[in-house]
């Protein structure tokens, strides 16, 4: 029995009849169909896990092909409003991903799988709500109508009603404060719309015109606000702001949200006038977490009945994918005799310690989002993580394998999260001493060719367990280079006090010897000594401002210098 019929619920109940068509399965949701095209909900946009899950798992490509609008990765306008787009530093890939993502229309989507799954055999109980859900052998779930249906497994995908996590006390603060507003339009906001024809070099930049199919992010201090494209012919426009530098006061009404723009992307603002606005929602406090989402005893909560993270990166549906295919294990599991007591456990653990690392990525951006140098840097960290770790995690079916095969993976995911966790914070504390001019400049990440590039297109890879291991302990030691690279960078830019902010001075530093050591010799034969991820940076970012060879010193007070090769 599945508690919601929304884009989790729907998910997991397609999944499951697929995956185990001899179990039956019904999803109980207070709406009845149709729902409306534009349905108000937060999830447009995808990235490259949840759009895996949906392609492959849930055998949608062509559906999605058809009915959505494949996008233009993530584009990203940092350093705030003040200026015309044209003048600010655009960041973002040159082309369509060749592995795809989605920006997905979700009253569509979800119209659409509630058919899908009543194909699939599917029980749908429409029009009526959950009134409770009570605990037991078996599980009974009390429908607002007064029936009382019993099942094996419960699955609690209420959304931010979170039925089970109120009722059994699991809820609990992510640590992470930001709320968000957002609407849609009766139209479409081509973000080109925002930059007068006569800005050429800037235009010609998007020769192909598949700017606008981005997941578009227009960023400030403490900020970011979206424009992402609908197949049904709007636009969704959202802010999303950290508690620390916006309250949510400045943004809990259309009014107030359409002032905020106002003074913080007026542009923007500008532009919404010509549209009408179909709808207005907004969160306070949006992030959160649970001590418990899967359960030995036969319950889970997946999507935002669970958890939530944040939506910057779009990571929604990556969440939710994680959770329904542990979820599927489980009851494979259950209903084949196996004890999954342990199994439950290590994977709810795991499942809420992705998360948690998930969220440091954003907890600490706020001041980031204003640093066009500093964000390109964390953009550039945050892909290569997401893809040589996460993706591949979910790609290559890790989390299908037994306890014993999963459990194997878990030296090296501690040791991308303590990377992550460490570069988070020196990010912050760079951008704190930074003070960035936007200055027109392209970024394009990743760039083709790059080593960037090429950790995306590993996404093709079919790799056993074993590859897949010593794939992710390769890149583990080389994310661990990347943050030498950058810290060095960093200081060169900002100065030292960069490195004591961070409390980099304790890191192991990896490849600083030979980093520092490459910088110091004649300047001609320089690129040559750099290392290839050394140089990969250098090209997707540019050259650091300042002397990295000076910085590399300072850091290296009481050790002898390489010589250079």
């Amino acid at each position: 029995m599945i508690c919601g019929g929304g884009l989790a619920g729907l998910t997991l109940a397609r999944q499951l009849r697929r995956q185990l068509p001899e179990i039956s399965v019904a999803v109980v949701d207070r709406q009845a169909r149709p729902l409306p095209e534009a349905t108000h909900k937060v999830g447009e946009s995808s990235v490259e896990l949840g759009s895996r899950y949906f392609e492959h798992t849930l055998g949608l490509r062509e559906y999605l092909l058809e009915q959505h609008l494949v996008k233009n990765g993530l584009r990203f306008f940092p350093g705030g409003g003040h200026l015309p787009l044209a003048a600010r530093t655009e960041l973002g890939p040159p082309q369509l991903p060749v592995v795809p993502s989605f920006q997905l229309d979700r009253g569509r989507l979800e119209n659409d799988l509630r058919g899908f799954c009543e194909a699939d055999g599917v029980t749908l109980i429409e029009g009526v709500g959950v009134k409770d859900i009570r605990l037991g052998d078996p599980h009974e779930v009390e429908l607002e109508d007064g029936r009382v249906l019993s099942a094996r497994w419960v699955i609690d995908a209420t959304g931010r009603r979170r039925m089970l996590s109120r009722k059994l006390g699991l809820g609990r603060d992510s640590g992470h404060h930001a709320h968000a507003a957002w609407f849609r339009l009766d139209g479409r906001l081509d973000v080109g719309d925002l930059v007068p024809e006569e800005e050429s070099a800037w235009h010609g930049r998007d020769l192909d015109r598949i700017r606008w199919l981005s997941t578009t992010h227009l960023m400030g201090e403490g900020y970011w606000a979206w424009i992402i494209p609908l197949s049904s012919g709007k636009t969704s426009i959202g802010v999303v702001a950290h508690g620390e530098t916006h309250g949510f006061e400045t943004l809990n009404t259309l009014e107030r949200a359409l002032g905020w723009l106002a003074t913080h992307e007026p542009v923007l603002r500008e532009k919404i006038d010509r549209f009408e606005v179909a709808d207005f929602r907004c969160l306070k406090d949006y992030s959160y977490t649970s001590e418990r989402c899967l359960s030995a005893e036969r319950w889970a909560a997946v999507g935002e009945a669970g958890l939530f993270v944040d939506p910057f990166y779009s990571p929604g549906s990556d969440f939710i994918a994680l959770a329904n295919v542990h979820t599927g294990e489980l009851i494979r599991r259950d209903l084949a005799g196996e004890d999954i007591a342990a199994h439950a456990e290590f994977v709810d653990w795991f499942y809420r310690r992705l998360a948690a690392i998930s969220t440091e990525t954003y907890a600490h951006a706020a001041k980031a989002y204003g640093q066009p140098r500093v964000m390109a840097a964390k953009i550039y960290w945050d892909n290569f993580n997401y893809w040589s770790f996460v993706c591949q995690y979910f790609f290559q079916s890790i989390w299908a394998l037994d306890l014993e095969g999963q459990r194997r993976f878990v030296d090296v995911a501690q040791r991308f999260a303590s990377l992550n966790i460490r570069a988070q914070r020196f990010f912050a504390a760079w951008a704190a001493r930074a003070d960035d001019a936007p200055d027109g400049k392209n970024v394009i990440l990743p760039p083709i060719p790059s080593m960037l590039a090429n950790l995306h297109l590993d996404l093709e890879l079919e790799m056993t367990p074993d590859e897949t291991l010593a794939y992710m302990n390769e890149k583990a030691a080389l994310a661990e280079e990347l943050l030498t690279d950058l810290l060095l960078r960093a200081a060169a830019e900002v100065g030292p006090e960069v490195v004591d902010a961070a409390g980099a001075r304790d890191w192991p530093l990896a490849g600083l010897d030979a980093r520092v050591a490459a910088e110091d010799g004649p300047k001609r034969g320089r690129r040559r000594r750099l290392s290839k991820l050394a140089r990969d940076v250098e090209r997707c970012l540019g050259p650091a401002e300042g002397s990295v060879l000076e910085a590399g010193r300072r850091l290296l007070p009481q050790r002898p210098l390489a010589t250079a090769p």
